[in-house]
Protein backbone atom coordinates (compact mmCIF):
# COMPACT_ATOMS: atom_id res chain seq x y z
CA UNK A 1 0.00 0.00 0.00
CA UNK A 2 1.28 3.46 -0.89
CA UNK A 3 2.45 5.82 1.86
CA UNK A 4 1.35 8.88 -0.12
CA UNK A 5 -1.04 11.13 1.83
CA UNK A 6 -4.47 11.41 0.23
CA UNK A 7 -3.92 15.15 -0.23
CA UNK A 8 -1.05 14.36 -2.60
CA UNK A 9 -3.03 11.94 -4.77
CA UNK A 10 -4.28 14.59 -7.17
CA UNK A 11 -3.89 15.27 -10.85
CA UNK A 12 -1.06 17.79 -10.62
CA UNK A 13 0.50 17.45 -14.06
CA UNK A 14 -0.41 16.54 -17.60
CA UNK A 15 1.50 15.54 -20.71
CA UNK A 16 2.36 18.36 -23.11
CA UNK A 17 1.61 16.70 -26.47
CA UNK A 18 2.59 19.76 -28.51
CA UNK A 19 5.86 20.34 -26.71
CA UNK A 20 9.16 19.47 -28.42
CA UNK A 21 9.92 17.58 -25.21
CA UNK A 22 6.80 15.43 -25.32
CA UNK A 23 8.83 12.40 -26.42
CA UNK A 24 10.97 12.88 -23.34
CA UNK A 25 7.96 12.80 -21.06
CA UNK A 26 7.89 16.53 -20.33
CA UNK A 27 5.06 17.59 -18.04
CA UNK A 28 3.33 20.95 -17.95
CA UNK A 29 4.66 22.93 -15.01
CA UNK A 30 7.44 20.45 -14.34
CA UNK A 31 11.02 20.49 -15.62
CA UNK A 32 12.58 17.05 -15.42
CA UNK A 33 16.04 16.09 -14.32
CA UNK A 34 18.50 14.55 -16.77
CA UNK A 35 17.60 15.80 -20.21
CA UNK A 36 18.07 12.98 -22.73
CA UNK A 37 19.00 14.46 -26.11
CA UNK A 38 17.58 12.17 -28.79
CA UNK A 39 17.13 14.43 -31.81
CA UNK A 40 19.54 17.38 -31.89
CA UNK A 41 19.55 20.00 -34.58
CA UNK A 42 22.39 22.20 -35.77
CA UNK A 43 22.36 25.55 -37.50
CA UNK A 44 25.02 27.78 -39.01
CA UNK A 45 25.09 31.34 -37.69
CA UNK A 46 27.44 34.31 -37.39
CA UNK A 47 27.95 36.16 -34.11
CA UNK A 48 28.57 39.91 -34.27
CA UNK A 49 32.26 40.56 -33.53
CA UNK A 50 32.14 44.24 -34.57
CA UNK A 51 32.71 45.44 -31.00
CA UNK A 52 36.01 43.54 -30.86
CA UNK A 53 37.09 44.63 -34.34
CA UNK A 54 37.27 41.05 -35.55
CA UNK A 55 35.68 39.48 -38.61
CA UNK A 56 32.41 37.74 -37.91
CA UNK A 57 33.04 33.96 -37.92
CA UNK A 58 30.67 31.19 -38.91
CA UNK A 59 29.64 29.04 -35.98
CA UNK A 60 27.52 25.93 -35.62
CA UNK A 61 24.93 26.02 -32.87
CA UNK A 62 23.58 22.75 -31.42
CA UNK A 63 20.02 22.63 -30.11
CA UNK A 64 17.74 19.95 -28.79
CA UNK A 65 14.13 20.99 -29.17
CA UNK A 66 14.01 24.58 -27.98
CA UNK A 67 17.09 24.20 -25.79
CA UNK A 68 20.44 25.61 -26.92
CA UNK A 69 23.15 23.16 -25.95
CA UNK A 70 26.22 24.82 -27.46
CA UNK A 71 26.53 28.04 -29.44
CA UNK A 72 29.75 27.04 -31.22
CA UNK A 73 30.73 23.43 -31.70
CA UNK A 74 33.89 24.57 -33.52
CA UNK A 75 35.26 27.10 -31.03
CA UNK A 76 34.56 25.29 -27.75
CA UNK A 77 37.77 24.02 -26.13
CA UNK A 78 36.79 20.38 -25.80
CA UNK A 79 40.19 19.40 -24.36
CA UNK A 80 39.40 21.40 -21.21
CA UNK A 81 37.11 20.24 -18.43
CA UNK A 82 34.85 21.95 -17.64
CA UNK A 83 34.13 22.98 -21.22
CA UNK A 84 32.57 26.36 -21.89
CA UNK A 85 29.85 25.32 -24.32
CA UNK A 86 28.22 28.76 -24.48
CA UNK A 87 30.89 31.25 -25.51
CA UNK A 88 30.96 35.04 -25.56
CA UNK A 89 29.19 35.98 -28.80
CA UNK A 90 31.04 39.30 -29.03
CA UNK A 91 34.56 37.87 -29.31
CA UNK A 92 34.46 34.06 -28.97
CA UNK A 93 37.16 34.04 -26.30
CA UNK A 94 36.83 31.19 -23.81
CA UNK A 95 36.26 32.64 -20.35
CA UNK A 96 35.28 36.12 -21.57
CA UNK A 97 31.62 35.56 -20.73
CA UNK A 98 30.64 34.17 -17.35
CA UNK A 99 28.97 30.79 -17.09
CA UNK A 100 28.07 28.39 -19.87
CA UNK A 101 30.21 25.52 -18.53
CA UNK A 102 29.71 21.75 -18.51
CA UNK A 103 31.71 18.89 -17.07
CA UNK A 104 31.90 16.45 -19.99
CA UNK A 105 32.39 12.74 -19.32
CA UNK A 106 31.31 9.30 -20.52
CA UNK A 107 29.46 6.50 -18.80
CA UNK A 108 29.51 3.29 -20.80
CA UNK A 109 28.66 4.51 -24.31
CA UNK A 110 26.86 7.71 -23.26
CA UNK A 111 28.24 11.25 -23.10
CA UNK A 112 27.17 13.21 -20.02
CA UNK A 113 27.16 16.94 -19.38
CA UNK A 114 26.93 17.79 -15.70
CA UNK A 115 27.77 20.75 -13.48
CA UNK A 116 31.40 21.97 -13.39
CA UNK A 117 33.46 20.24 -10.68
CA UNK A 118 35.92 21.56 -8.08
CA UNK A 119 35.38 25.24 -8.84
CA UNK A 120 37.51 27.54 -6.68
CA UNK A 121 35.53 29.93 -4.49
CA UNK A 122 37.06 32.85 -6.36
CA UNK A 123 35.58 31.49 -9.61
CA UNK A 124 31.99 30.93 -8.40
CA UNK A 125 30.80 34.08 -10.18
CA UNK A 126 32.56 33.10 -13.42
CA UNK A 127 32.43 29.31 -13.78
CA UNK A 128 28.88 28.09 -13.41
CA UNK A 129 26.68 25.67 -15.39
CA UNK A 130 25.49 26.20 -18.94
CA UNK A 131 21.81 27.00 -19.37
CA UNK A 132 20.64 23.43 -20.18
CA UNK A 133 22.35 22.10 -17.05
CA UNK A 134 20.85 24.85 -14.91
CA UNK A 135 17.47 23.96 -16.36
CA UNK A 136 17.59 20.16 -16.29
CA UNK A 137 20.46 19.18 -13.97
CA UNK A 138 22.25 17.07 -16.60
CA UNK A 139 22.28 16.40 -20.34
CA UNK A 140 22.88 12.92 -21.80
CA UNK A 141 23.78 12.14 -25.40
CA UNK A 142 23.21 8.76 -27.02
CA UNK A 143 26.15 7.44 -29.09
CA UNK A 144 24.59 8.19 -32.49
CA UNK A 145 23.56 11.65 -31.32
CA UNK A 146 27.11 12.50 -30.25
CA UNK A 147 28.40 11.18 -33.59
CA UNK A 148 25.93 13.46 -35.33
CA UNK A 149 27.49 16.46 -33.57
CA UNK A 150 30.96 15.23 -34.52
CA UNK A 151 29.91 14.93 -38.15
CA UNK A 152 29.27 18.67 -38.40
CA UNK A 153 32.25 19.87 -36.34
CA UNK A 154 35.59 18.04 -36.37
CA UNK A 155 36.60 19.66 -33.08
CA UNK A 156 33.98 17.67 -31.17
CA UNK A 157 35.93 14.75 -29.67
CA UNK A 158 35.19 11.10 -30.17
CA UNK A 159 33.45 9.67 -27.12
CA UNK A 160 36.43 7.37 -26.52
CA UNK A 161 38.64 10.44 -26.08
CA UNK A 162 36.48 11.82 -23.27
CA UNK A 163 37.29 11.02 -19.64
CA UNK A 164 35.04 8.48 -17.94
CA UNK A 165 32.46 9.74 -15.48
CA UNK A 166 33.56 9.91 -11.85
CA UNK A 167 31.36 9.66 -8.79
CA UNK A 168 30.88 13.40 -8.68
CA UNK A 169 29.49 13.50 -12.23
CA UNK A 170 26.92 10.75 -11.66
CA UNK A 171 25.98 12.21 -8.27
CA UNK A 172 25.41 15.60 -9.87
CA UNK A 173 23.32 14.05 -12.65
CA UNK A 174 21.24 12.42 -9.93
CA UNK A 175 20.68 15.18 -7.39
CA UNK A 176 20.85 18.31 -9.54
CA UNK A 177 17.59 19.72 -10.77
CA UNK A 178 15.10 22.54 -10.46
CA UNK A 179 13.72 23.17 -6.97
CA UNK A 180 16.35 21.01 -5.28
CA UNK A 181 19.00 22.75 -3.15
CA UNK A 182 22.56 22.73 -4.41
CA UNK A 183 25.11 20.94 -2.27
CA UNK A 184 24.85 17.69 -0.35
CA UNK A 185 24.51 19.25 3.10
CA UNK A 186 21.63 21.45 2.01
CA UNK A 187 20.00 18.51 0.20
CA UNK A 188 20.18 16.35 3.32
CA UNK A 189 18.67 19.14 5.43
CA UNK A 190 15.93 19.64 2.84
CA UNK A 191 15.06 15.94 2.90
CA UNK A 192 14.84 15.80 6.69
CA UNK A 193 12.75 18.98 6.92
CA UNK A 194 10.37 18.66 4.00
CA UNK A 195 9.93 15.03 2.92
CA UNK A 196 6.31 13.96 3.42
CA UNK A 197 6.15 10.53 1.80
CA UNK A 198 7.41 8.15 -0.84
CA UNK A 199 5.65 5.71 -3.13
CA UNK A 200 6.29 2.66 -0.94
CA UNK A 201 9.20 3.45 1.38
CA UNK A 202 8.60 5.27 4.63
CA UNK A 203 10.37 8.61 5.05
CA UNK A 204 13.19 7.23 7.20
CA UNK A 205 13.93 4.47 4.68
CA UNK A 206 13.84 6.88 1.76
CA UNK A 207 16.25 9.31 3.43
CA UNK A 208 18.52 6.45 4.46
CA UNK A 209 18.77 5.24 0.86
CA UNK A 210 19.44 8.72 -0.52
CA UNK A 211 22.17 9.24 2.09
CA UNK A 212 23.60 5.79 1.31
CA UNK A 213 24.02 6.67 -2.36
CA UNK A 214 25.36 10.12 -1.58
CA UNK A 215 28.07 8.49 0.52
CA UNK A 216 28.72 5.88 -2.16
CA UNK A 217 29.26 8.53 -4.83
CA UNK A 218 31.41 10.59 -2.44
CA UNK A 219 33.71 7.60 -1.97
CA UNK A 220 34.29 7.58 -5.73
CA UNK A 221 34.52 11.33 -6.33
CA UNK A 222 37.76 11.22 -8.29
CA UNK A 223 37.69 7.71 -9.77
CA UNK A 224 35.89 6.27 -12.78
CA UNK A 225 32.48 4.84 -12.03
CA UNK A 226 31.64 1.30 -13.09
CA UNK A 227 28.01 1.14 -14.06
CA UNK A 228 25.48 2.00 -16.71
CA UNK A 229 22.23 3.83 -17.31
CA UNK A 230 19.20 1.65 -18.00
CA UNK A 231 15.65 2.50 -18.98
CA UNK A 232 12.87 1.49 -16.65
CA UNK A 233 11.19 -0.27 -19.58
CA UNK A 234 14.18 -2.46 -20.39
CA UNK A 235 15.28 -3.13 -16.82
CA UNK A 236 11.87 -3.47 -15.18
CA UNK A 237 12.88 -0.92 -12.53
CA UNK A 238 10.06 0.71 -10.58
CA UNK A 239 10.52 4.39 -9.77
CA UNK A 240 10.23 5.42 -6.13
CA UNK A 241 9.15 9.07 -6.09
CA UNK A 242 9.67 11.30 -3.05
CA UNK A 243 6.93 13.81 -2.18
CA UNK A 244 7.50 17.17 -0.49
CA UNK A 245 5.39 19.84 1.20
CA UNK A 246 5.15 22.05 -1.86
CA UNK A 247 3.99 22.05 -5.46
CA UNK A 248 4.14 18.85 -7.47
CA UNK A 249 7.07 20.20 -9.46
CA UNK A 250 9.24 19.70 -6.34
CA UNK A 251 8.56 15.96 -6.12
CA UNK A 252 11.67 13.95 -6.92
CA UNK A 253 11.78 10.52 -8.63
CA UNK A 254 14.98 9.84 -6.71
CA UNK A 255 15.13 6.06 -6.31
CA UNK A 256 14.09 2.90 -8.08
CA UNK A 257 13.48 -0.72 -7.17
CA UNK A 258 15.49 -2.98 -9.44
CA UNK A 259 15.06 -6.65 -8.58
CA UNK A 260 16.12 -6.75 -4.92
CA UNK A 261 18.06 -3.49 -5.01
CA UNK A 262 17.30 0.19 -4.44
CA UNK A 263 19.25 2.26 -6.99
CA UNK A 264 19.39 5.97 -7.91
CA UNK A 265 16.86 7.14 -10.50
CA UNK A 266 18.26 9.75 -12.86
CA UNK A 267 14.85 10.55 -14.33
CA UNK A 268 11.35 9.06 -14.31
CA UNK A 269 12.45 6.71 -17.10
CA UNK A 270 16.16 6.05 -16.42
CA UNK A 271 18.12 4.57 -13.54
CA UNK A 272 21.80 4.26 -12.69
CA UNK A 273 22.93 0.66 -12.15
CA UNK A 274 26.34 0.26 -10.45
CA UNK A 275 28.44 -2.78 -11.27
Amino acid sequence: MSNIPLSLIIERVSICPDSPFAALGCFRGTVRQMFLCRQPSTERWSPDFSASGEKNPEWTRANCGEVELCNSLEWAEWSANPVQVQLCDACGTVGCASGGYAHVSTLSNLVLWTAPQTVAESDFDRIFPANPIERFGAVVFLPDVWMQLRSVAANVPDAHQISPSNGCAIRDAWISGPHRPKGEDRLRDWLHRRLLAADSLDCVEAITWVEHWLSWFDSKTSIAIEGYIATTEDSGALIEKLYFDGPGSEDWPALARLDDRIVPALSPTHVFVPL
